[in-house]
């Protein structure tokens, strides 16, 4: 349930500018599940005669200060239930906090670096943004904080998340509308039955300092636990005049009148200023260099994010059979942002060149509330067992924003010298508004059906009933879409699964399309190996997809928006992780995405004065962002005099910044490594970021810049553990 709408910048003509889409259905909880313990060996006594293994309901997990788990962590997002990975017939990726804090990660792209068929980029310098399979994470992905959808744009900071998780591929049976290519979700930390208090204080390249607290009391039999996450950020960044701050605090209560029942009350709030940042014109990055810091930016560039997070959770079993589960959330998020879009450099006739600008106005307020009623439900029909989750969610986004375009004077490429004033001119022709109502109705209901140790089938499906209207634009609509699931997990011996899966996904047409409106929809074929091995020491996925996404809002040869484009990826992906040496591990991620836009065209400007468009062909161009090659590996060894090292490596194949294919960041490696040492309740780390200095870009914005990526950086980090677990 969230609109997807294109960032601070604009639109058709003088710029490039995405469109405002309306928001479609909810998003699911995945918090704990109706997930089981594995069933008894093939052919035992036991397997025959026992009944289904009783309900689980919040997963309770120990975080144990410097180890990391060579399989990994039971995911919760694939079905809403803590399943193995070995026994989820999908691509689910668990990064796990031990991971993604050794590498000194800071937001939610750092984390996701670690995930197979993931590539990530600043978004505008202002949110994180990635892509799943080469589908981007604005129009094709969803990103949920324990089960509850999140705003589109933002930074998600790390402070209070202790696993992050990673469904690929539609996601709609159980999340709703615009997840056609995947969902992220971060599994926020829990109040547990003990009390700590971990302090942190890091400070590093580019005046950047931070510190963290996370504290937990709680009663001695733990039927009331009250735990506290804070984190303040601020850094000057390497680039010119892009300093940021940002700090958050998250309250969590947890109260157990008695051994079946939990009830959770959850607080957060975040706030990001940080400056916008479109990078260096191309030019400036090839036949006229310009220094990497460089900004073009004008002094009125400034964004500020306000989110406000709530959740009450209730669970209830009846039972060892059946469990009562009952979500309420609201997220609220205001979001003022004005920020510089770099149109092009031109040639000014004296030999240089000339950048020309606009500025993008944004005010938006988006406020989702929404319910999530489930009930978990284990049952037998024979030698056949069932773990069924049925569910009901209801949601309504309120989105009112402005999108409007300033004028800025043009600044010289070489010597840029600022000229900017108030008051700017703004654009009335380029504004944007939208005032929307987006109501949601949606069961859905998934079955694990378990024929043996062997053999399990999963089915399910959400059916999304929407009511959509928005003042601003007098649009109105309505209608309904069935996402459905289909998998089979198949384990011929101990250790080794073989797994295949279909789904189908929807997301909400552009509000720009002219005539009839049908959802975008996605379809994926997956199959894949999961194995364990060395005594489970060791644990390696390897997946083939095939995911297609259809109705994609283009213009026609006359400029007329329809849904006439198609976009398909093909790919393999393999995913390792292994201890097998005790206190040494390793993590490895790669993938081979084969994406290509089949049919898609643009609307371009040929010139600024007098403006003039075209309508260029793209199809069988490369999307954006999506390289055909990228590798992680990270391996770290943990000794028992309390020193620590590590070491990793990432490579990104060669990738284009527009669907134009007309720039392209060249393939990189880029190098980091960590060392550490804990002696009591006293920790010291340091993190060694792109220690070869490698040059490389990140994504800028449309076609006409890119953004130097960060230097080689270091941070150090002194912790502080008191009465630990």
């Amino acid at each position: 349930m969230r609109r997807r709408f294109s960032l601070p910048a604009a639109l058709v003509g003088l710029l490039t500018l995405g469109s405002a889409s309306w928001a479609s259905s909810a998003s699911d909880e995945p918090s704990s599940g109706h997930g089981q313990e594995a069933p008894p060996a093939k052919g035992s006594e036991d397997e025959k005669k026992a009944a289904p293994p009783p309900v689980t309901g919040f997963a309770e997990v120990v975080e144990v200060e410097g180890e990391l788990p060579a399989i990994p962590p039971a995911n919760i997002s694939g079905l809403k239930s803590p399943l193995p990975a070995e026994a989820t017939p999908a691509s689910v990726s668990s990064v796990p906090r031990s991971l993604f804090e050794s590498q000194g990660a800071v937001t939610l792209n750092d984390a996701l670096r670690n995930v197979a068929g993931v590539n990530v980029a600043t978004g505008f310098g202002i949110f994180d943004f990635f892509l799943i399979r080469g589908f981007d994470s604005l129009s094709n992905g969803l990103v949920l904080t324990d089960a509850a959808p999140e705003p589109e744009a933002t930074f998600y900071p790390l402070y209070n998340v202790r696993q992050v998780e990673v469904l690929r591929g539609p996601t709609a049976f159980l999340y709703g509308g615009n997840p056609l290519a995947g969902a992220v979700q971060l599994v926020r930390k829990q109040p547990t039955s003990s009390r700590f208090a971990d302090l942190s204080l890091s400070f590093g390249s580019f005046q950047t300092f931070d510190g963290a607290v996370d504290a937990n009391v709680a009663k001695a039999d733990g039927s009331l636990a009250f735990r506290l996450n804070g984190f303040r950020r601020e850094t000057d960044s390497y680039r010119d005049a892009k300093d940021g701050s940002h700090s958050a605090v998250n309250p969590v209560l947890v109260w157990r009148p008695d051994a079946r029942t939990r009830l959770g009350f959850n607080l957060e709030y975040v706030r990001a200023e940080y400056q916008p940042d479109t990078g260096i014109p191309l030019p400036g990055l090839g036949e006229r260099p310009v220094p990497r810091t460089r900004s073009y930016q004008s002094p009125f560039d400034s964004s500020a994010q306000d989110i406000y997070r709530l959740r009450f959770d209730a669970e209830r079993r009846l039972g060892d059979r059946v469990t009562l589960r009952n979500k309420l959330y609201y997220t609220d998020l205001k979001w003022l942002s004005d920020g510089t879009i770099i149109v092009g450099a031109f040639p000014n006739g004296q030999g240089g060149a000339i950048v020309a600008r606009t500025l993008g106005l944004l005010d938006d307020r988006q406020k989702l509330f929404g319910n999530q009623s489930e009930a978990l439900i284990s049952a037998s029909t024979g030698r056949v067992k069932h773990e069924l989750l049925l569910g009901f969610e209801v949601g309504c986004l309120r989105d009112r924003y402005t999108q409007d375009v300033a004028l800025l004077p043009n600044i010289d490429l070489v010597q840029p010298v600022e000229t900017a004033q108030q008051p700017l001119f703004v654009v009335p022709q380029f504004g944007q508004a939208g005032d929307s109502r987006s109501l949601t109705l949606a069961p859905y209901v998934v079955d694990r059906i378990v024929f043996s140790r062997a053999f399990q089938v999963f089915a399910g499906g959400r059916l999304d009933s929407f009511d959509f209207e928005d003042e601003a634009t007098a649009t109105r609509r309505d209608g309904g879409k069935l996402s459905p699931l289909a998998g089979v997990v198949y384990s011929p011996i101990s250790g080794l699964s073989l797994y295949g899966s279909f789904g189908r996904a929807f997301a909400p047409p552009s509000i720009q399309v002219v005539g009839d409106r049908d959802p975008e929809e996605s379809r994926q074929l997956e199959v894949g190996v999961k194995t364990t091995l060395l005594d489970r020491k060791l644990f390696a996925t390897v997946s083939a997809y095939d995911l297609r996404r259809e109705n994609i809002a283009i213009p026609d040869a006359t400029g007329i928006t329809r849904q006439t484009g198609d976009q398909r990826s093909r790919g393999v992906e393999f995913e390792l992780s292994a201890e097998v040496v005790k206190g040494w591990f390793t993590y490895a991620a790669y993938a081979f995405t084969d994406a290509e836009l089949t049919q898609f065209r643009e609307l371009v400007t040929l010139s600024q004065n007098p403006p003039s468009f075209a309508i260029l062909d793209r199809s069988g161009n490369r999307p954006a962002f999506a390289p055909r090659h990228i590798l992680n590996v990270w391996s770290q060894k943990q000794f028992a005099n309390g020193l620590g090292v590590a070491a990793g490596a990432r490579y990104v194949g060669r990738q284009f910044i527009a669907e134009d294919n007309g720039f392209a960041i060249d393939d990189y490696l880029t190098l980091d490594a960590m060392v550490s040492y804990k002696r009591g309740p006293v920790r010291g780390v340091l993190n060694f970021k792109n220690l070869t200095d490698r040059e490389y870009e990140a994504r800028g914005f449309g076609s006409a810049s890119a953004i130097p990526a960060d230097p080689f950086a270091v941070y150090a980090k002194v912790e502080l553990s008191f009465g630990r677990r």
